[in-house]
């Protein structure tokens, strides 16, 4: 494992981003509970509320608590730079980010006007300390590397996803005369194709190589794809506001994306066959997973601008490629990786210098292959939940058992950290 260009030294106290990766899991069990009490196949209307509801609970209740722990974590790590009052940042954006998720999901579900104008300020607050705390941190790095740049772009974009989301959620509650159509597009676009992409990007240049074991990304890929990738979103979310619309340059840009977006997957996939360790790795299979549903959700977007009769379906099955098997299998994935990877870390700076668990021993291999089952299975399901009711209730099971697997897999490596914590507390007395 290559450590060298990590400034682990800088490391946040664990129980930052573990407080954070505590609190996800809940959401995966929510979600699960609010599409199970739809009534019918919540996954045949994109604006369903209960569809709504969840998907709101995956990408701020589970994704966003993730990735705001993760990049707790990230930034000193892998550019150097500490989040200013990491504490408090940490406090003043997971329990606003929690409650307005809470609010925002239940305004969906019982369509109360209220609940939505309390969600919109809890979040606006908890996204808006978050975004500052991370540019400053980025701005102040001494790393100019890729790395950074893809994560700051990914930060600008969830500015101004959140911009647009902030905006939504005021307009649902007060009946405003909006371009909604426009900016959930914009919404959507610029939060998983800007923020959870170009973030998964710039983690992917350092921790594939360290963690997989592959070679480097190659220069080209990593100094251009981030950049490309923001101006492609960036004009594609300006030209929702050209009237008349311009179809085909808006198509070409989604194309672009998407090309983009697989030239990634590609040279990942490729990169994995070249790793050096060639025995079976669940962490490895999450991501690698990742990887494919990018070429899904490709797939399905592309036919849905050459097959427009189809097109809310096809869409619908790229969201779902993108959300539960992109995005999802990468954090499944990390978290596997990076929580076992943190508590051993922490007990041996904390003075445990023999007895410290492996991180095979903080979270057992079979435990992340039956998650990583479960998961492929949820996935699979999902490729044909618009059309089969079977398969949507195929969804929510899978999200109920993750989040239930998940959780307990954190939990455990917390009391083990705890437990051995005392340990060293003993040893000292």
């Amino acid at each position: 494992m290559r450590m060298t260009s990590l400034s682990t030294d800088q490391s946040p106290p664990l129980s930052i981003p573990l407080s954070f990766f505590a609190v996800a899991p809940l959401f995966l069990v929510l979600a699960a509970v609010l599409l199970a009490f739809a009534g019918g196949n919540p996954f045949t209307d994109p604006h369903d509320p209960a569809l709504r509801a969840a998907t709101h609970c995956v990408t701020l209740g589970f994704m966003a608590s993730v990735m705001f722990g993760a990049t707790q974590q990230i930034l000193p790590v892998l550019v150097g730079s500490k989040m200013p009052a990491s504490r408090l940042v940490a406090i003043f954006s997971l329990l606003p980010l929690l409650t307005g998720t809470l609010s925002l999901c239940a305004g969906f579900i019982l369509g109360k006007p209220a609940l939505l104008n309390l969600a919109w300020p809890l979040l606006g607050i908890a996204f808006l300390i978050f975004i500052v705390a991370s540019l400053v941190s980025l701005m102040r790095a001494a790393a100019r590397n890729d790395t950074r740049t893809a994560i700051l772009l990914s930060v600008l974009s969830l500015a101004i996803a959140i911009i647009m989301g902030v905006l939504l959620a005021h307009g649902y509650a007060t009946g405003a005369g909006l371009p909604y159509f426009e900016m959930i597009t914009a919404h959507v676009k610029l939060s998983l194709g800007g923020w959870v992409m170009l973030l998964t990007i710039g983690v992917s240049y350092q921790v594939v190589p360290m963690f997989q074991l592959t070679p480097g990304y190659p220069k080209w890929l990593s100094t251009v794809l981030a950049p490309a990738i923001f101006t492609v979103l960036l004009s594609s979310a300006v030209l929702l506001w050209v009237d008349p619309y311009p179809d085909r340059i808006a198509g070409g840009l989604e194309s672009l994306f998407w090309l983009l977006a697989i030239g990634f997957a590609a040279v990942t996939l490729r990169l994995q066959q070249q790793r050096r360790r060639r025995v079976a790795d669940a962490t490895l299979s999450f991501f690698r997973l990742g990887m494919i549903s990018i070429l899904l959700a490709a797939l399905f977007s592309m036919a849905a601008l050459f097959y427009p009769a189809a097109g809310i379906y096809l869409r619908t099955l790229s969201v779902l490629a993108f959300l539960l098997g992109f995005a999802m299998s990468v954090i499944n994935g990390m978290l596997y990786k990076i929580i076992p990877f943190l508590v051993w870390f922490h007990l041996f700076r904390g003075g445990m210098k023999s007895g410290v668990p492996n991180m095979k021993q903080i979270i057992p291999e079979t435990w992340m292959w039956w998650h990583y089952r479960l998961h492929a299975g949820t996935l699979l399901a999902a490729m044909s939940a618009p059309f089969w009711m079977v398969a949507a209730r195929g969804i929510m099971l899978g999200l109920l058992l993750q989040g239930i697997l998940l959780g307990a897999a954190v939990f455990t490596a917390i009391s083990i950290y705890r437990k051995n914590v005392r340990l060293i507390k003993l040893a000292h007395t």
